[in-house]
């Protein structure tokens, strides 16, 4: 197996995709135009006790207070809970809209083979490390070097390291833990304690293998440099790093962009005539496979049974490159024979282990020749971040959102840059756009980056096209 991580860096965003053996896998997109808040940890003031909630509202920076729930507030701060109390916040889930984010003072640290639970007590193991005598070593190891202070979880990721990088983890993780918990004492409130990676990062960090060699593509000099500060904690990882210096998109080079564009549709062809639906719901994404064009008249048993293997693929692709979560059934063209149905069960599972997603769960076919996935949600999904809500039936991910029309017109100045061309971009943006863009530096970052001066207008355009571009000669 050889892995390799392509990386897009522009004004507005940072496009990653993951190719393993060559085939286009994982894609992921980290927005400069919004702060990524999830596991970020500050300083907290609690403004309100609600007794009938068995919650506080906590004070910690942002525009909204958060709702911190009593269960999940540790006793050595419970005990000392008042309108006015400090306590450290982590942030476990971003809310939009009226609601402040979701929050917990019960905290943890991510590294690379165990997370830190500072008010918990013990180590938990992974259930994937399965040898009795390994997992007691694990134990008795890291209570040996870090104390019973903190409690672990040691990660499946664990299993790849050697001893001694374990418990440098753990050493680095208590320390982390220590300056969090004396920091909440002296610091002002919204004060920053930790934060993770960035999304971009992390996903690098989490293709490092030992026995898998990695190689990374970036057009980027400067994310490079920030990309080999990370790698550098790493030594005993095998990680290439490649400079890209052409002008037009790294994923052009890969025959990526295609691929890119189809994350948004509804509707996926196979190479055999059949197709893809895929909707989406508030409980579970659905995928459709149909016949469509396929020929299923000769033979039809093995032809079904190859078109839904095409599609079992397809579709593992496209919920991989979306990075769905949750409930996701995959309704598969009949067949009649249960050999059939258990062999695209243990097709599904070579798939998945072939793409080395350990975040997906597959389930042997129902009666009805449904194909069961469950996906634990890490990052925002692609749907989510391009694709925006309708406003007359309510339908999730059918429209453009800002950061999906802000990326086309990005698309279109660089191509202008490729072109030598300079020209003035006249730029008329829906109200709701238009505010957002007259408030912040997109506008000026885009002036800065490419050759083209941007007149913003605000305008009244469709509702399907929140964004009207056109270009002239200055």
């Amino acid at each position: 197996m050889n892995k390799k991580i392509i990386i897009q860096k522009n004004v507005l965003t940072t496009e990653l995709a993951l190719l393993v053996d060559d085939e286009f896998v994982n894609y992921y997109i980290e927005s400069a135009l919004e702060s990524n808040l999830q596991n970020k940890i500050v300083i907290g003031q609690v403004m309100q006790v609600v007794k009938n909630l068995n919650a506080v509202f906590v004070d910690y920076g942002d525009e909204k207070n958060g709702m911190l729930h009593f269960k999940q507030i540790p006793e050595a701060y419970k005990k000392k809970l008042n309108m006015g109390s400090r306590l450290p916040v982590q942030i476990v889930k971003q809310n939009t809209g009226e609601k402040g984010h979701k929050l917990t003072s019960k905290l943890n640290l991510m590294g690379k083979y165990l997370v830190c639970l500072p008010f918990e007590e013990g180590i938990n193991i992974s259930k994937k490390i399965t040898k009795t005598a390994y997992r007691e070593s694990l134990k008795k190891h890291i209570e040996s070097a870090v104390g019973k202070e903190y409690g672990f979880i040691v990660r499946t990721h664990a299993m790849e390291a050697t001893l001694d990088e374990i418990i440098e983890d753990a050493k680095e993780l208590v320390c982390k833990a220590t300056q969090i918990l004396e920091g909440k004492d002296y610091l002002a409130k919204g004060t920053v304690l930790y934060e993770e990676p960035s999304s971009i990062f992390q996903v690098v960090m989490e293709h490092l293998e030992k026995k898998v060699p990695l190689e990374i593509i970036c057009n980027d000099r400067d994310y490079i440099n920030s990309l080999q500060t990370l790698l550098a904690k790493y030594p005993h990882f095998e990680a290439k790093i490649t400079l890209c210096e052409e002008q037009r998109s790294i994923f052009a080079n890969y025959s990526l962009q295609k691929k890119i564009d189809e994350l948004l549709r509804r509707k996926i062809w196979l190479k055999n005539g059949g197709n893809l639906i895929v909707d989406y719901t508030e409980a579970m994404t659905i995928i459709d496979v149909n016949s469509a064009k396929a020929i299923l008249t000769k033979n039809p048993e093995k032809a079904t049974l190859e078109l839904n293997k095409e599609a079992t693929k397809e579709a593992i692709l496209q919920i991989l490159r979306r990075n769905l979560s949750g409930i996701i059934i995959v309704d598969l063209v009949e067949m009649k024979h249960t050999h059939h149905k258990e062999e695209i069960f243990e097709h599904a599972k070579t798939l998945l282990e072939q793409y080395g997603d350990r975040r997906t769960k597959v389930y042997p076919l129902t009666d009805l020749g449904l194909l069961q996935f469950s996906r634990t949600k890490k990052y925002q999904c692609v749907p989510h971040q391009l694709l925006g809500q309708c406003v007359g039936c309510h339908m999730p991910y059918v429209k453009g959102s800002f950061l999906f029309e802000m990326m086309a017109v990005e698309h279109k100045l660089k191509a202008l840059q490729l072109e030598g061309i300079r020209q003035a971009l006249f730029l008329e943006a829906h109200p709701d756009f238009y505010e957002i863009l007259r408030s912040s530096e997109i506008v000026s970052l885009l002036e800065a980056y490419y050759p083209v001066k941007i007149q913003l207008v605000k305008g009244s355009v469709h509702e399907n096209k929140k964004i009207f571009c056109q270009f002239y000669q200055k």
